[in-house]
C-alpha cells in the first residue's frame, strides 16, 4: 500500500505538504508542488486512511438524512421528490468527503440514539413537525439543518433552508385568476396550520382579484386517515362543480389527472388541473403538468454549505427561503 511518506519522497516534498494537499489547504502548497503531489497520488493509486483521519479529527465523516414518513399509506424512498433531494445531497456532500445516512420514520429519540451511535457529525431533517425538529436539536449538540420547514427558531447550530410555498400558491392563484377560472379549488395532504402557505398564498391570490375562496374550496385528503384514492371518490362531486384545481404537489395532481380520465373527463377540456414541484413525470404526463418549480439541486447545494460551514464553525445564515418559477403547460386552458 501506498503510504503518505512514499508520495513525500517521490515529489521531494515533507509528509506534511502532501497531506495538506489531500485535505484541500491548497493556500499552504504552491500550485507547482500541489499539481506535481496530486499526479504522483493520481499515477500511484493512493487512498486516505479514513478511519485513521476519523480517529485523529474525532469526525466520523458521516452526516444523517433524517426523513419522517408522515404516514404508513406513503412510500417516501418511492416519492420522487425524495429520491431526486438525496441524490443531490449525496452527490455535494461527496464532494467535502463527507457521505450521508438515511435515517427513515424514526422517532425524534430514535433519531438522536442513531446520530449518537454513529458519531454523526451533524444532521438533515426533513418531513419532520416543528415540535420533533426542536426536540432533536434540544438533544443533538452538534449542526442541524432543516429542508421544507419555515418556523421561527433561529440560534447557532441550526439553519433552515425552504422555498417560498406562500408565493408559489400566490403564483398558481394569479394564473388561473388571468385564465378567467373563478370557480376553483386546492387540493392539499394535511391541515396542519404551519403548512398552508401554499393555501394562503393561493387564496389572497384571488382575493386580490376581487375574488373570494372560502376553506369549502380547501379539499383536504389527509394522507394520515385515508387513502387517496377513497378521498378522490368523496371529493369528487365537489370537484365536477370546479373548472380548476390546484394539487399540492405534482403526485397528486397526476393521480388526480388519472382519476379523471378513469371516471370519462379529459384534462383541461372538462377541468383544468396545476400542481407544484416540476417532477420530471410532470413534463411525461399527458397532458403535460403546468406547476411550480422548485430547485431541489439549489436547495440541496445550499443544505450542504450550511451544514459545512457550521462543521468549521464558519457564520450562516439562519433562515434560506429560496424561488419559485410558475411552469405553463398543458394540462390548464383559458375559459
Amino acid at each position: 500500500m501506498v503510504r503518505i511518506k512514499d508520495i513525500a519522497k517521490t515529489c521531494g516534498v515533507s509528509t506534511a505538504t502532501v497531506s495538506y494537499v489531500i485535505h484541500g489547504k491548497h493556500e499552504k502548497v504552491s500550485k507547482e508542488v500541489r499539481e506535481r503531489i496530486e499526479a504522483e497520488i493520481a499515477e500511484t493509486g493512493y487512498i486516505t486512511n479514513q478511519s485513521a483521519i476519523n480517529l485523529v479529527s474525532r469526525c466520523s465523516g458521516l452526516i444523517g438524512v433524517a426523513v419522517m414518513n408522515t404516514s404508513e399509506k406513503k412510500d417516501i424512498m418511492g416519492d420522487p421528490y425524495f429520491s431526486i433531494l438525496f441524490s443531490y445531497l449525496e452527490k455535494e456532500f461527496r464532494k467535502r468527503d463527507k457521505y450521508i445516512l438515511i435515517i427513515l420514520d424514526q422517532s425524534p429519540e430514535k433519531v438522536v440514539k442513531d446520530a449518537l451511535r454513529w458519531n454523526l457529525d451533524g444532521l438533515i431533517l426533513s418531513n419532520y413537525t416543528k415540535e420533533n425538529m426542536i426536540a432533536i436539536s434540544r438533544e443533538f449538540v452538534k449542526p442541524i439543518v432543516t429542508i421544507d420547514a419555515a418556523f421561527i427558531h433561529e440560534y447557532d447550530k441550526m439553519v433552515q433552508v425552504f422555498i417560498d410555498d406562500y408565493l408559489g400558491g400566490y403564483k398558481i392563484g394569479q394564473y388561473f385568476a388571468s385564465i378567467n377560472h373563478t370557480n376553483v379549488a386546492m387540493l392539499d395532504d394535511n391541515d396542519e396550520e404551519e403548512t398552508r402557505h401554499r393555501w394562503r398564498g393561493f387564496r389572497q391570490a384571488f382575493l386580490d382579484n376581487g375574488i373570494n375562496i372560502d376553506e369549502n374550496s380547501h379539499f383536504i385528503i389527509n394522507i394520515k386517515t385515508e387513502e387517496l384514492q377513497e378521498g378522490l371518490d368523496r371529493f369528487y362531486p365537489k370537484l365536477m362543480e370546479k373548472t380548476a384545481v390546484f394539487c399540492n404537489s405534482d403526485f397528486y395532481a397526476l393521480r388526480l389527472i388519472k382519476y379523471l380520465n378513469e371516471h370519462g373527463k379529459k384534462v383541461p377540456d372538462d377541468i383544468s388541473v396545476a400542481g407544484y414541484d416540476d417532477i420530471f413525470f410532470s413534463k411525461i404526463s399527458s397532458p403535460e403538468l403546468t406547476t411550480i418549480r422548485q430547485d431541489v439541486q439549489m436547495k440541496a447545494e445550499m443544505a450542504v454549505d450550511s451544514m459545512m460551514r457550521m462543521i468549521k464553525n464558519k457564520p450562516v445564515e439562519h433562515n434560506i427561503k429560496l424561488p419559485v418559477e410558475l411552469i405553463v403547460r398543458q394540462s390548464c386552458k383559458s375559459l
